[in-house]
């Protein structure tokens, strides 16, 4: 079961493969006896993943940096999950149908939510993360904790005998699990966004394929949380399909954060995030230094510009953007200008970032060799102008011009 997690995370998994996948586990756990099968089975591959995170991950993943330390607070998460199987199964409220099971759930599933979306938030901002945001996250789970605790406490009823007073505390701890998800949700689409910008503005092509799971695993979580107050109250069916929806969300979410961080995603990502981070930075003490004079300011950056344009025509007319794999860096050093400087009037042109900048240099240059060589093969021309690939290619020349490679050689 696993391991069909693990294949699809690893060879980029669509969301069709997400669907199937459902499907599979779905099949397999209605082909079993018992809701105590179901229970072990779930204790059992969150225990893996648990120890997946801890133990087999490579020495230079274990020291580098943000996840080094995320990957403890999501085996927390993970842990957690398969504790709250567990004692499921030993205390077996969900097998008595009483409402006791959603006691379980929320007291364990809340915190486990938080800390495998808190795990992703840490990746995201490079360990970051304020101390404030820890505070207001556990301090929802806290209260909700502690509004559940204090009801079986002052209830007076057997925790084996059906509580009213705690069925509508536990709606209440149902909406509290909603406002955490909701508040680590903005976050994380906050930190997404920065992270976004930053990879697009320093490669030459879009490459958000180096952390689309990101955006997927915010998503289901989300949507997984507003739906605790109309499922988990639930028997039978329903309580099946959002139990094997939230289990399926948990292991994909915590497969692609390890696959994320044993591969290079994360170091080419944590490059761009870190150079954009250094801008700002640098951005604001020029500001502090030059902010008095506002009439040499224009003067500098008239002279910036023309320095950067200069330098633009003279890297043009090189052919230099025909390389593969540009960075914003590379294309700095290149023309001889400091970063800053060139993202500064990148961002101030036309062109926004390096990937327009370069692309539309590239789809020029595949024009005239489409016309000067109706000889060569597509691929030929996509590598010759910087293309990785001949679906990319043929994707951007598209959006560009209106045809397609073959079709624009062939009336030419």
């Amino acid at each position: 079961m696993v391991s069909v997690f693990w294949q699809l995370c690893v060879y980029k998994m669509r969301f069709s493969d997400i669907f199937l996948c459902f499907l599979l586990e779905l099949s397999y756990l209605r082909s079993m006896i018992t809701i105590g099968e179901m229970q072990i089975s779930g204790t059992l591959t969150m225990l893996m993943l648990s120890v997946m995170m801890i133990l087999c991950v490579p020495r230079h993943s274990r020291h580098s940096g943000s996840f080094a330390k995320a990957r403890w607070i999501m085996a927390a998460g993970t842990g957690l999950i398969s504790l709250q199987f567990l004692l499921q199964y030993i205390i077996g409220f969900r097998q008595m149908g009483i409402t006791q099971g959603v006691l379980l759930n929320l007291l364990l599933f809340m915190p486990a939510s938080m800390l495998c979306c808190m795990a992703i938030l840490y990746v995201q901002l490079q360990g970051h993360v304020a101390r404030k945001n820890w505070i207001v996250g556990g301090g929802i789970c806290g209260l909700s904790a502690l509004i559940l605790i204090s009801t079986v406490l002052l209830d007076g009823i057997p925790l084996q005998q059906e509580s009213k007073v705690l069925r509508m505390t536990e709606y209440i701890g149902a909406v509290l699990y909603v406002v955490m998800q909701t508040y680590v949700f903005v976050l994380q689409l906050k930190a997404y966004r920065t992270l976004s910008q930053a990879v697009e503005e320093y490669y030459d092509s879009e490459r958000r394929d180096l952390f689309n799971w990101m955006g997927l695993s915010m998503k289901a979580m989300t949507l997984l949380a507003f739906l605790v107050p109309l499922i988990i109250f639930m028997d039978g069916k329903p309580l099946v399909l959002f139990s094997l929806a939230y289990f399926l969300c948990i292991s994909y979410i915590a497969i692609s954060f390890y696959s994320y961080g044993i591969s290079e995603n994360m170091m080419y990502v944590e490059e761009a995030e870190s150079e954009s981070v250094n801008d700002i930075l640098n951005a604001n003490e020029n500001c502090d230094i030059d902010g008095g004079n506002n009439s040499n300011n224009l003067t500098k950056s008239d002279q910036q510009r023309q320095r950067v344009e200069e330098a633009l025509k003279q890297w043009t007319d090189s052919g230099a953007y025909r390389e593969h794999n540009l960075t914003i860096a590379v294309v700095a050093r290149q023309m001889g200008l400091p970063q800053k400087q060139l993202q500064e009037w990148l961002r101030q042109s036309e062109y926004k970032k390096l990937a327009g900048l370069v692309t539309t240099l590239r789809i020029e240059e595949a024009k005239r060799v489409l016309k000067e060589h109706p000889d060569w093969s597509v691929e030929s021309v996509a590598d010759h102008c910087g293309f990785n690939d001949r679906k990319y290619f043929h994707q951007v020349f598209l959006q560009y011009t209106g045809t397609t490679p073959a079709k624009f050689q062939q009336e030419e």
